[in-house]
């Protein structure tokens, strides 16, 4: 029973980090979308293009079901901030 359960959750985590995977590509195949996909003065702390979203997806940060969600969100929202306020 306590396999089947890790299971779900393990399927869910696939499924989450899919979604976010699709929505990552998206942001990327926006129209005029290149000064979003790669900042040449990032630090490596901070997330100021959607590749250090990549690769933290791909690290596996945004992992925890709604709270990844959350996660996810700031990030993204924080790339589009950081390029408008600039």
């Amino acid at each position: 029973m306590a396999d089947d359960d890790q299971a779900k959750k393990e399927q869910k985590r696939k499924k989450h980090r899919k979604r976010m995977g699709k929505l990552l590509t998206r942001c990327f195949q926006q129209a005029d979308s290149q000064p979003f996909q790669q900042s040449s003065n990032s630090s490596p702390g901070e997330t100021r293009d959607l590749l250090k979203v990549g690769s933290n997806l791909d690290k596996g940060v945004y992992d925890n079901g709604k709270s990844g969600w959350e996660i996810f969100a700031r990030d993204v929202g924080l790339v589009y901030t950081w390029h408008i306020e600039r």
